[in-house]
């Protein structure tokens, strides 16, 4: 079974994005409108105090742990630090723009991150270089990607810099040298903390598990206890129990961990739903969850989930036709080689199935 996987680069950086800063519902039931929301939760209105609580939170919403209502809450305190933004020092002005850089990143609103760094001085700014080499990859651009990273070395950790330089070597070209060349700087873990470590392993796994090694990329992966991990990296190791056939790992791994399906992240919801179907469940909650979302996200013609969407049409609820438009609106703004390979996975689909 083919699926779509995001780059390990896009989807696990907001960790080590944060510390860089620092140092430097059924829709028949209800009428569908722009309020009606994913997840569901009761709204805690506490206010954010500071830019390093934000950016905390910022990064918490790619765990488990996350309740659903970080990004309203992240958006209401940069609202009212722009207000006051002629009087914060030339560091707070720093960490609000790469703040709010952020957040247009995670929907998907590229163009406009960049242009929104344009505010600072971002060559000097580790954090603003490492989102713009998170978004050129995701772009499909590993050249200006890697111009971004190569302008990390001297202000990250060398282990930060070369992760960077050889992700984006390896989003354009999938080959073994780039996983030797990595892996090699294995030994310069000890020294960095915990987050960028994390990170480290978890691109050893993604090239891993791309390079056909599942089983070394689960062994990359355990390097972190399995709750700790980043959504993302979760993302890998289902991929890679998929790789083996292993369905029930992934089932049984996701129902002991995650807290609470009606919060879950969909790209989770989506490898726990294939990982059923493949075991021949073909109702549970998780699936009427994912089904819910996934309407509502058709609904809005969601272009930040996009991908997640074209793949649920191919894999969980067949349609085709639905399934292309959802490919072809994620290529719009996301145009990696899993993003190339989604859009012709789609075609090919949709093909099929109009001359049947």
């Amino acid at each position: 079974m083919k699926l779509m996987r995001s780059s390990t680069l896009i989807l696990s950086i907001m960790s080590v994005l944060s510390a860089l800063t620092v140092c430097s519902v059924s829709a028949q039931a209800e009428k569908l409108n722009y309020d009606t929301v994913i997840a569901t939760w009761q709204p805690k209105q506490l206010s954010i105090a500071s830019i390093d609580e934000a950016e905390k939170i910022l990064t918490s919403i790619r765990y488990l742990q996350a309740k659903g209502d970080e990004r309203e809450r992240i958006v209401r305190f940069t609202n009212i630090m722009r207000q006051k933004f002629d009087s914060l020092n030339a560091g707070q002005k720093e960490r609000l723009v790469v703040l709010e850089a952020r957040l247009l990143q995670g929907i998907h609103k590229f163009e406009q991150a960049k242009q929104h760094l344009n505010q600072i001085a971002r060559f000097r700014s580790p954090a603003a270089q490492l989102l713009l080499a998170d978004i050129n990859v995701q772009q499909g651009n590993a050249k200006k990607a890697k111009e971004n990273c190569e302008k990390l070395v001297g202000q990250t950790s060398f282990l930060i810099a070369f992760t960077c330089m050889v992700n984006a070597d390896f989003s354009q070209n999938k080959d073994v040298k780039f996983l030797k060349k990595l892996s090699a700087f294995e030994t310069y873990t000890s020294t960095v903390r915990p987050a960028e470590r994390q990170w480290f392993y978890e691109v050893l796994a993604d090239m891993s598990l791309q390079l056909g090694n599942a089983e070394a990329a689960l062994e990359h992966l355990s390097q972190t206890e399995f709750e700790k991990l980043p959504i993302s990296a979760m993302l890998v190791w289902a991929d890679a129990h998929f790789a083996l056939n292993n369905y029930k790992a992934v089932s049984s791994g996701f129902s002991n961990s995650v807290p609470d399906i009606l919060t879950a992240d969909d790209g989770l919801l989506l490898k726990w739903a294939i990982a059923e179907r493949a075991q021949g469940i073909v109702r549970s909650e998780v699936q009427t969850q994912l089904a819910k979302n996934m309407e509502i996200r058709v609904w809005r013609e969601d272009s930040s989930h996009a991908a997640q969407v074209a793949t649920y049409f191919l894999e969980i609820e067949p349609d085709y036709p639905l399934a292309l438009k959802f490919a072809e609106i994620n290529w719009q703004y996301a145009q990696s080689l899993d993003d190339k390979n989604l859009l012709e996975r789609a075609r090919q689909a949709n093909e099929v199935s109009t001359n049947a």
